[in-house]
């Protein structure tokens, strides 16, 4: 470390606690191209330098002597993420990332085959794909269906009302987004919760409905803490808003629930059941054992600002947006409702136009590879008003 990085190290831990932090600053911590105004931060992030240092760290302890390293290791990850969602060390399964985390959690959902799983049409391929092969494997119901007539205007009401009108009986588990990626919305949780939770007032363990989230969207961006909102499973990568090493995730169980989850593949951490469904097997180590230097980051610079300035700038985005013509948005523009993400469309334009005009002038955005592919930006901390502002000028040019 020279010393302009270390007074850039210096600059970021003194100002962690003040009223307001030079967001500049926190940008110089990490790796990115000056020449390119990236909006899709969130697909897979760039690591601050904190985490980049302590992966090599683990590394050397690791290339020194591999069988006898540090106990605390491999604690470390579970200890850190626990105390950043609010919930307990031991309820904490590791994974590599939220599809592998939604696999081991519905594949090893005790599901019988007179029950159903729920699933919204919005939810990531993926997490459709996990509840629909463990519905196969036991010849149970998939339904997929919607619980918003428009993202854009969509209410914790309607979601709610919608929800409640679905449950039937056989409804062993619903399976929602957090921060859905193919829409922007952000599910109201605890609203959903307490509908499944009226549901299960009567039924017994083995017909209880579980609510299981894919939180991977919310995860650093919203400023809640997840083993409080009333979800039994929460599952996400930290490898996107957190600024988790690459290859990183996390499942939490509610303990009232985790004798209604099988382990399905052999397990190295035999400390709870919870625990247990970690994968066993050799895994990148020095990412898995550095993920708590991606949380101390992010508890330094404050979870609640940290919201605010995402916030900020996809409110910018979405504003800047609006005094366009021609241009649809489909997130909700009320922040209750959104987080980091905001997908559009540009009047007669497809979005993989929309990203290539937008490439053209040095602009990553995405679109979001769903059943319909909106135009897509997500605004991180490491993006700047300026940014944005180029981005809604870009938009505003693209040809008709």
């Amino acid at each position: 470390m020279d010393r302009r990085d270390f007074l850039i190290g210096t600059a970021l831990l003194t100002t962690s606690s003040a009223p307001a932090y030079d967001w500049d600053t926190v940008r110089r911590e990490f790796r990115l191209d000056p020449k390119l105004v990236n909006l899709g931060l969130f697909y897979l992030a760039s690591n601050p330098r904190e985490v980049r240092a302590e992966v090599d760290r683990v590394k050397r302890v690791l290339d020194a002597n591999s069988h006898d390293f540090p106990p605390d290791l491999s604690s470390r990850p579970r200890a850190a993420l626990a105390s950043y969602i609010g919930g307990a060390p031991n309820d904490i399964a590791l994974v590599s990332n939220t599809t592998t985390g939604l696999g081991l959690v519905y594949q090893g959902l005790r599901l019988r085959a007179d029950q159903e799983v729920l699933v919204n049409d919005q939810d990531h391929f993926w997490h459709q794909e996990a509840a629909r092969l463990a519905c196969d494997r036991v010849g149970a119901r998939l339904r997929v269906g919607t619980l918003f007539a428009s993202p854009a205007t969509a209410t914790p009401a309607e979601i709610a009302s919608r929800l409640r009108d679905s449950l039937t009986p056989a409804t062993r588990a619903v399976g929602i987004t957090w921060v859905q990626s193919s829409t922007g919305l952000r599910m109201p949780v605890r609203e959903v919760a307490s509908v499944i939770a009226e549901a299960n007032r009567d039924r017994a363990p083995a017909d209880r409905c579980l609510l299981i989230v894919d939180g991977v969207h919310g995860l650093a961006a919203v400023d809640d803490s997840p083993a409080s909102m009333g979800a039994d499973v929460f599952v996400a990568g930290t490898h996107k808003w957190l600024f988790g090493p690459r290859g990183t995730g996390m499942v939490w169980v509610n303990p009232a629930v985790v004798s209604e989850i099988r382990q399905v593949l052999p397990g190295a951490d035999r400390t709870t059941p919870t625990t247990y469904l970690s994968p066993g097997g050799f895994h990148a180590f020095e990412h898995t054992y550095a993920v708590h230097a991606a949380v101390a980051f992010h508890q330094r610079l404050g979870r609640s600002r940290v919201a605010a300035r995402i916030t900020e700038l996809s409110t910018r985005f979405k504003d800047g947006l609006a005094g366009l013509r021609g241009i649809t948005i489909h997130t909700p523009r009320d922040p209750a409702m959104s987080a980091g993400i905001t997908c559009f469309d540009v009047d007669g334009v497809p979005g993989s136009r929309v990203v290539e005009h937008l490439a053209a002038q040095r602009i990553q955005i995405t679109t979001a590879a769903y059943r319909i592919p909106y135009a897509r930006v997500g605004t991180s901390v490491l993006n700047t008003p300026e940014e944005v502002d180029r981005a809604v000028r870009a938009v505003a040019s693209v040809p008709r």
